[in-house]
Parts: C-alpha cells; sequence; structure tokens
C-alpha cells in the first residue's frame, strides 16, 4: 500500500498551495485533482531532488512538478550557497526550446538578480556544452540550465553548473538542497535582499557562441594532411535533424566550416518548437526520430543521417549497413569509433597534436562497452570506468587540471550518446560529437568504407559483443517506490544466476545504486534506476563465437534480466497494497 506518510505529507502540501498564488494553469490543475487522492499523491508526495542531471520532471502542479514555484525556491537555495562563498557572484543561465524554458530562464534570472546576484542570461537557445564552456570563458561563479534534455515533452528541468563549468557532485547537490529546504514554496518578495543590493540582468551577446565554435575548430581532429581532408569532407552528404532543439545553428555552422558537400536539415523539426511536433520523445536513441529524414530528405548519395536533441548535449547517427540501407548506431557503436578515430589521429602524429602514451587517459561510465578497453590497451593509452553521468567525467577532467595534467584527457563517452574531445568545455557536446562523427564518415569514405564496415572490422580484431539496454518504466510515484526495493534485493544476492550463469557481483558499486555482475562466458549485466525519468534501466554485454551467437546472446540474457526485474516488481507492488 501506499506510505501512509506520503500519503498525509501529500495531503497536507495539497492544502498548504490552496492559498498560494498559483499561475491560472496550475489553480486549474490544482481544482481538477481536489478529489482525485491519487493525483494529489503523485504531485506532492515529495520533493524534486537532484538526480544524475539536475532536477527534472513533468510540467505542472506540486512539489514533485516542474513549475514557476518549484524553480523559485530551488534558486533561492542556489543564492544562498552561492552568497555564502561570494559578495557578488555571477551566474549564467541558459535554456533549450521546450515549454516554458525561456518563461522559467526569464523568472530565475530575476530571481536570482533580486537577491544581488548579477546574471547574464543567454538570448536565445542554446546548447548544454556552451553554457559550460561560457561559464569557463568568462569566469563566472555557476551557471544554470533550463532543460529536460531527450525526455518527452511533457518535462522540464533544472540544471545547475559550478565555477569549473561542471555539473554540481553529489556533495555539492546536498548541501544546495539543505539551502533549498530553507524555503518554503511560496515567500514574499520582502523576504528578498534589498533593493540596493540587487544585481543585475545582463544578455550576452553573439560573441561567446563565436568563441565557442573557434573551440570546435580548435578541436578539429583530421585523419590525413588538410587538402585530402577537405576533398573527402566535399564528397560527403549528410542529412541533419536538430529535432526542434537548440544545435541547429551550431551544427550548420560546423557543417560550414568542414567544407560538406551536401547538407541538408530536416525543415519540420528545424525549428524552436517545445511541442516536438513530430516526435513525442525527441531521443536520438530512438529510431523514430530519423523517420522524417529517412522519408523525405535521404537520397542515393547520402552518406550519413545525424540527430542532436534538445539542449544539444547528445548526438546519434545512422549510417548505410552493407545492404546499402540505413541503420541507427547505437551509442556504443559511435563512442568506439570515435574513440578509435581519436587515437588514430593521434598515433599518426598529425600536426598540432600529441603523441599517444600511457598517460593519456579515456574516461567512460561503467554501462558503456568493454570494448573501449580493449582499443584503449591495444593504442597504448589508459582507460578509467566512472558511474554514470556525465558529470563523472568532467570531474576526472578536473582532477588531471588540478594534477597539471589537463591535456592527459583524451576522450570521454557514454553508451547514452554522450561524447567529448578536448578541454574546452565540461559536458558532453552534441555539436562536437556531429562534427567528429563526420570527419570520421568522410575519412571511411574515402577508402570506400562505411561506419558499420569499420565496426565489423572491430569486432574481427576485439571480439564479437553484443549490447542490449532495455527499461521497465513506471507511470506513478507508487510504483516507482518498488526500485528500491529492487536494488536492495539485488545487492542482497536474490539474483544469482541468469539462463543458468552464474552471476559475480561487483558490490563496490552499491553506493552509485548500480548493481553490476559478471557472469560465465565473459557476459556483463548491470541494472540500475534512471536518474533522469522513471524507469528501471537494464544493460547487458554478451559475447560470441560471431556476431548471431553474441547477438542471440544478448537478447536472452536481457530478456531474462527484464522479466526478473518485471517480476520482482509485481511482487512487491502486491505486496505493498495488500
Amino acid at each position: 500500500m501506499t506510505d501512509k506518510y506520503s500519503m498525509e505529507r501529500s495531503i497536507k502540501e495539497y492544502a498548504h498551495w490552496a492559498d498560494f498564488a498559483l499561475p491560472g494553469d496550475l489553480r486549474i490543475e490544482y481544482e481538477n485533482i481536489a478529489s482525485d487522492a491519487e493525483a494529489i499523491y503523485d504531485r506532492f508526495c515529495k520533493d524534486l531532488t537532484f538526480g544524475t542531471s539536475g532536477l527534472r520532471g513533468k510540467i505542472g502542479l506540486g512539489t514533485n512538478r516542474i513549475n514557476k514555484l518549484v524553480l523559485k525556491r530551488a534558486t533561492a537555495g542556489v543564492r544562498d550557497y552561492l552568497l555564502a562563498a561570494s559578495d557578488r557572484p555571477i551566474v549564467l543561465i541558459s535554456y533549450d526550446t521546450r515549454v516554458n524554458s525561456v518563461d522559467f530562464a526569464e523568472n530565475v534570472a530575476r530571481d536570482l538578480a533580486r537577491g544581488g546576484i548579477e546574471v547574464r542570461l543567454f538570448a536565445e537557445p542554446t546548447p548544454v556544452p556552451v553554457l559550460s564552456f561560457a561559464i569557463r570563458e568568462l569566469g563566472a561563479d555557476g551557471g544554470i540550465m533550463i532543460t529536460a534534455s531527450h525526455n518527452p515533452r511533457e518535462y522540464n528541468g533544472y540544471k545547475v553548473y559550478d565555477h569549473y563549468g561542471n555539473q554540481i557532485d553529489e556533495a555539492t547537490a546536498r548541501q544546495i538542497e539543505r539551502c533549498i529546504a530553507a524555503h518554503d514554496y511560496c515567500e514574499p518578495e520582502e523576504d528578498e535582499c534589498e533593493a540596493d543590493r540587487a544585481g543585475v540582468v545582463e544578455i550576452l551577446s553573439d560573441s561567446i557562441k563565436k568563441a565557442y565554435l573557434r573551440a570546435l575548430r580548435r578541436n578539429l581532429l583530421l585523419w590525413t594532411d588538410q587538402k585530402t581532408a577537405a576533398r573527402a569532407l566535399d564528397d560527403l552528404s549528410v542529412v541533419y535533424t536538430p529535432l526542434n532543439g537548440s544545435g541547429r545553428d551550431y551544427v550548420m555552422e560546423v557543417a560550414k566550416s568542414l567544407g560538406l558537400g551536401i547538407f541538408r536539415i530536416v525543415e519540420e523539426q528545424g525549428l524552436w518548437d517545445g511541442e516536438f511536433p513530430t516526435c513525442i520523445a525527441p531521443n536520438p536513441e530512438y529510431d523514430q526520430v530519423f523517420a522524417i529524414a529517412l522519408e523525405k530528405y535521404a537520397d542515393a548519395d547520402t552518406d550519413i543521417i545525424i540527430a542532436t536533441d534538445p539542449d544539444s548535449d547528445r548526438m546519434g547517427v545512422m549510417a548505410r549497413d552493407a545492404g546499402g540501407s540505413f541503420r541507427r548506431l547505437s551509442g556504443n557503436q559511435t563512442g568506439l569509433l570515435m574513440l578509435d578515430y581519436v587515437c588514430y589521429c593521434h598515433r599518426q602524429q598529425q600536426e598540432g597534436l600529441r603523441p599517444l602514451s600511457p598517460d593519456m587517459t579515456v574516461f567512460k561510465s561503467y554501462v558503456s562497452s568493454p570494448i573501449a578497453e580493449d582499443i584503449a590497451r591495444d593504442y597504448g593509452v589508459s582507460i578509467r570506468n566512472v558511474p554514470t553521468g556525465f558529470k563523472n567525467i568532467a570531474a576526472e577532467m578536473e582532477k588531471l587540471r588540478q594534477q597539471g595534467r589537463e591535456e592527459d584527457f583524451l576522450f570521454g563517452f557514454e553508451e547514452s550518446m554522450g561524447y567529448l574531445y578536448g578541454t574546452y568545455t565540461r559536458d558532453k557536446d552534441g555539436v562536437l560529437a556531429a562534427q567528429l562523427i563526420c570527419l570520421i564518415a568522410a575519412a571511411l569514405k574515402s577508402e570506400g568504407k562505411t561506419l558499420f564496415d569499420k565496426l565489423d572490422e572491430m569486432q574481427e580484431r576485439y571480439g564479437y559483443l553484443r549490447s542490449q539496454v532495455t527499461a521497465v518504466e513506471f507511470s506513478s510515484e507508487q510504483e516507482r517506490q518498488s526500485i528500491d526495493a529492487l536494488m536492495e534485493a539485488l545487492f542482497a544476492g536474490k539474483l544469482p544466476e541468469l539462463k543458468g550463469l552464474k552471476l559475480y557481483a561487483d558490490l563496490t558499486q552499491r553506493q552509485s545504486n548500480m548493481f553490476r555482475a559478471e557472469l560465465d562466458g565473459g557476459h556483463q549485466l548491470i541494472i540500475r534506476p534512471s536518474g533522469t525519468e522513471p524507469k528501471v534501466k537494464i544493460y547487458v554485454y554478451a559475447r560470441g563465437e560471431d556476431g548471431s551467437s553474441a547477438e542471440q546472446n544478448a537478447q536472452e540474457l536481457a530478456g531474462a534480466a527484464q522479466a526478473f526485474v518485471h517480476r520482482f516488481l509485481q511482487e512487491n507492488q502486491r505486496g505493498r497494497l495488500s
């Protein structure tokens, strides 16, 4: 059954909001759910907290939603945290194209300024990596991005960055949450700082955009001399969809700088539109987002189709397979291609590039392909695994900087389509990734090969491995409460084997709430709650004697793991309701 305390809390909080000056849409929602206990519970059972990537939730009424009151309270906490360290901090604010993003950003900017903070607000929807870059470029004390990244259209969110340009770490998040907890959801304006202490909101010029694009050009990795590369890029045909997001103008500039022969934008997905009218979930991990590009824009000469998500920190790609049909590459496949290309270019010692050495380090999330470790070993560079969330890769980059080894960062990637080469920013960069995949495709095409041809060569070298990523999703907070019980059961050894194969659990990641196990046969299983969406994610990496056997092993193991999770959650839910 529903937790009694949480139900009492939700009813009390719902009643508390009755006297708030709610915006019209929230007032209507408030009245509409008056007799719906489940709806009240879902909206008020808890406060949003910082997850893998900031505060994130559905737009709407309640403490468990994204709305003006929740963001105002969060901003008060961020303000208090910053003012405790500096008398006059500077904060940058950016936003993507989602519904309410610009309004939320302007409200946050005004609230910070009234609290005595100097605010620099971007003039238009801007990619996440540009905010991270700008914080470092301008020497700001932090940043806030209004976005829900790749989530469905009904979501929005609030990412907070520190003065290094990194998303805040867990310790900082907990400190800010303590500051937030000191505030109510509706406080009188007189509680704000005195008017003479108020900061200002300054609109940033496009000089930051230009500086960021120059940084991308400085991180242009060529596999050969400039003249030969220019000919190959002129022969490349690319279709691009920004999925109605903030990456459009930036990727267009990259295409122009590269000198691509043909570059087409999917017009239906080119305008800034937070309703995402052609795709319910603007996530480049899904085949559906490429449908219009395939149907209306790709032709016989098209080599690749690329997509960036609304805040342009993720990039997905489709390419032709051996049969000439377009297939989407997984985030792992793209990351492995990029890692190999980055290492190859440095090994060739192209102009301005450092030669490879064991000090140069690749960082990837635990849930990303173990083949990356084989590639790094082959090229003689180091590789380290980190918990999920690109902020953990950024933290490792900062450690290198503090050791005077910033240039030893070689490449970072996550299987969820996040990639970074270079140290100009501290978050995954879909614009840089678009640049990099175009270079790789052009280099391979000049040899008469496709991206999938290169992947075939890599598996012949490193062995046949296939991955399956599945998820069990939740529709309400009551269902999601079963996740904690699931993770405890896994850590307690309640899943000793899968498909007759013994599991060898690695409990060192328990603190990160991630269950990771090796299986007989060289397979790997990872189960963890998503930090950005209401779901449990299941990752399987399976080996085989050839591609088809590895694929079959991956499907069977993933199916068995998903069945276990479904069965456990259903039984747990029945127990809670009895």
